[in-house]
């Protein structure tokens, strides 16, 4: 199936259940290829809230690991967050824009209202650091059809400059060692390839390791770009 006809389909719904956790007798769930991640085939939609499979793939590109500190600049509504606190960090840190959206994100871990396009506080370095970076979300067609006619053209330019100046701020605060994901629901150029090849331009001590599309058609659920950004030890 291609992208065009998956973004005409009905969207399936998928849930994250944590290794150990109860599953609701209320729901049909399937296990998918993400570990966690269940698609939903009947029962009460309000039992779990739904996190698409594709946002589900993201964190598992950290690799996360029990002791590590971790930086989460977009972070609400915190579903990545709270998936990657199924790890036991040593410390996270969840921030954000906008508070209200900020106050969905899990109390367990700090939280800090600010825009990450300005020059970030934080005096130190974390050993991952996710930038789940505001996109046009053209990976989302099919259950946002109506962002279709509501783009301009003028708005990718936009975003990519929103999207280097945040990448551009995180990457300062990659301890050595460590992992920063670059990640958007935009199936756009402009917004992925095309940020982080001219943001590591000015950070030839860090390197990209890989890039990561998941498209509509070829793979289950929304489109997601990842990009796994390193610093040597």
């Amino acid at each position: 199936m291609g992208i065009a006809e998956a973004a005409l389909e009905e969207p399936r719904h998928y849930v994250r259940i944590a290794a150990g956790g109860e599953m609701p007798a209320a729901m049909e769930l399937e296990a998918t290829a993400v570990p966690g991640c269940y698609r939903v085939g009947a029962g009460a939609a309000d039992v779990l809230r739904f996190h698409d499979i594709s946002s589900q793939s993201i964190v598992p590109h950290l690799d996360l690991q029990a002791g590590q500190s971790f930086l989460d600049l977009c972070a609400a509504p915190g579903n990545k967050m709270a998936q990657a606190l199924e790890t036991r960090l040593g410390r996270a840190v969840a921030c954000d824009v906008s508070l209200e959206r900020l106050r969905a994100v899990a109390a367990r871990c700090g939280r800090v209202v600010l825009d990450a396009t300005e020059p970030l506080p934080f005096a130190v370095k974390f050993d991952r650091i996710l930038v789940d970076a505001p996109c046009t979300g053209t990976g989302t067609l099919a259950g946002n059809p109506e962002i279709k006619w509501r783009l301009r053209p003028a708005d990718f330019g936009r975003f990519h400059e929103k999207q280097a100046a945040i990448l551009g701020n995180a990457l300062p605060l990659l301890a050595a060692g460590g992992k920063l994901v670059y990640a958007t629901c935009s199936l756009e150029q402009e917004e992925n390839q095309d940020v982080v090849k001219e943001v590591l331009a000015g950070f030839p001590e860090l390197r990209c390791e890989r890039e990561v599309y998941r498209l509509p058609g070829r793979e289950e659920g929304d489109g997601f770009y990842a990009a796994i950004i390193s610093r040597s030890a």
